[in-house]
């Protein structure tokens, strides 16, 4: 029995060898099968106007091949759709060989069989006679085999390690360009908020104690005044005092005072240069003078802002022009002298308070220049001048206020609203840039996709710099002379994620 099992336990083992033994060699089988197909020549190339990614069989002697071409214009990144092609193989001793096609087979695609008389290297030009697109588009090299000859190794024309069509590539909004040299400016961002210009804004105040007037109604909240404009009737009060009678009466006493002090005045002098009256009673006498004025200067300015009526009713007048904001008084309602009734401010042109965090302010030393935007207008603005930089930390939020002015005159701009504001405080010339939709963040670290072949991507890091006008510095990474997906680069990424989960990525046309 114990025989039996020892003989069985080694029949077992051997199947399992000979199990084994056979998959390997179908592994090889099929290597060597994988081994025989031809990778096919994947060629890109590009003119001022358009891309150009062909893809073909090595050609051999003798032998039909087909030539399947991919056309882009640069302009838009969508497909060439109409016109004819010419492909012209020139080789390099004897007469070229040319194919004519005369439509794209379908958007973008243009197919064609070529068989060569000899073998050699062959430049191609193809030419495009599309309506209103003509181009010539020229690949250095073709190679075309003798019968049995192999082609050399790396000749498929690379790829890259993430696929993305030329079909996929053309339905959504995408586009490859190379790097750019630009001027770029170093920015500060920060928060800030839109002011009235300081003497740009005024309460107007009841010159006298008075009853808000029901015969002229008060502006209301948003109506524009002009400068000098009645915008308030007041009615005498039910008392006597504090009305217009007693403004008047008090301007006339103190131009009285005046008249006598200056009559007085003149008899001192008079009398002193005669030699009868001391120095003393002329220092006296100017100095009640002086006081006289003083006293009738204030009385003189409420008579020149209130203009009285019939039954003694005062007009109130505008002082600025501009917005009335609040209203603060009601018709019918009793005021007091200098109690508000309404605020006015001229909006035409506002104060940009920007709040400079404290590690910043080293910049504010330099000559600032801001930009702006607010939320719910989708433009940029643009202060007009600095007109101060703070030398005050708030306390609270530790920032540094600067003050710029803006133009509004077309009051777009309110007063009250938040900015993001952009302080530029240097700049760096020549930077590679590419546009930020290019740059993708994942893991707080920066990447591009470089197209390696026309369908054919690779994923790179790279380090930014400064960021302006919707450029971002490069400065390492990247050369200049690489194509960059440089609209649409998450549709790039979106392929990656597809391959890593093993989407098929093949091309099928």
């Amino acid at each position: 029995m114990s025989t039996c099992k020892t003989a069985m336990k080694y029949m077992g083992i051997l199947l399992i060898l000979l199990f084994m033994l056979t998959g390997c060699n179908q592994k090889k089988q099929d290597s060597a099968a994988a081994g025989d197909k031809t990778e096919p020549i994947r060629v890109t190339a590009y003119s001022a106007k358009s891309e150009l990614f062909m893809e073909y069989d090595p050609p051999v002697v003798g032998k039909k091949t087909g030539f399947l071409i991919h056309l882009t214009r640069l302009i838009d990144f969508k497909p060439v759709t109409e016109g004819g092609l010419k492909l012209v193989f020139t080789p390099a001793a004897g007469e070229p060989e040319t194919f004519t096609l005369s439509a794209p087979t379908r958007a973008g695609i243009y197919k064609i069989d070529a068989a060569f008389g000899k073998p050699g290297k062959y430049s191609l030009k193809l030419i495009t006679d599309g309506k209103g697109f003509g181009d010539e588009i020229t690949v250095s090299e073709v190679q075309v085999l003798n019968k049995g000859e192999k082609p050399a190794d790396g000749y498929s024309g690379g790829g890259g390690s993430i696929a993305y069509l030329k079909e996929q590539q053309w339905v959504v909004d995408f586009m490859v360009a190379q790097p750019v040299k630009r001027d770029l400016g170093s920015f500060v961002t920060t928060t800030g908020e839109l002011v009235p210009v300081s003497n740009a804004e005024a309460t107007v105040a009841a010159p006298l104690s008075g009853i808000i007037s029901t015969t002229k109604q008060l502006p209301f909240i948003g109506k524009k005044v002009a400068k000098g404009e009645v915008v308030a009737m007041i009615d005498p009060p039910i008392r006597p005092d504090g009305g217009i009678g007693q403004l008047e009466a008090a301007y006339a006493e103190a131009k009285n005072r005046v008249a006598l002090a200056q009559k007085e005045y003149g008899r001192a002098t008079r009398l002193h240069e005669a030699r009868i009256a001391p120095l003393k009673r002329v220092e006296e006498a100017e100095m009640t003078l002086s006081s006289a004025r003083a006293a009738l200067e204030p009385l003189e300015k409420a008579m020149g802002s209130v203009q009285g009526e019939g039954g003694g009713r005062i007009a109130v007048r505008a002082p600025v022009s501009g917005t009335v904001v609040e209203v603060t008084a009601g018709a019918g309602k009793g005021v007091e002298a200098g109690q508000s009734i309404l605020r006015i401010v001229n909006t035409s042109t506002l104060w940009l308070k920007a709040n400079i965090p404290a590690t910043e302010i080293g910049a504010t030393g330099k000559s600032l220049n801001a930009t702006f935007t607010v939320a719910g207008l989708t433009e940029k603005f643009k202060p007009s001048r600095l007109v101060s930089v703070g030398d005050m930390l708030d306390p609270q939020t530790r920032t540094l206020p600067v003050f710029f002015e803006v133009p509004n005159p077309s009051g777009r701009l309110k007063v009250g609203l938040f900015a993001n504001v952009s302080l530029r405080i240097g700049s760096v010339i020549g930077a590679l840039a590419v546009p930020k939709d290019a740059l993708i963040e994942d893991e707080g670290r920066w990447f591009v996709f470089i197209q390696t072949s026309g369908e054919a991507f690779d994923r790179r890091e790279v380090k930014t710099g400064v960021e302006d006008g919707g450029f971002v510095q490069i400065s390492s990474g990247l050369k200049g002379d690489e194509r960059v997906a440089t609209r649409g680069a998450y549709y790039v990424k979106q392929a990656e994620s597809a391959a890593k989960g093993g989407a098929d990525q093949g091309h099928g046309h």
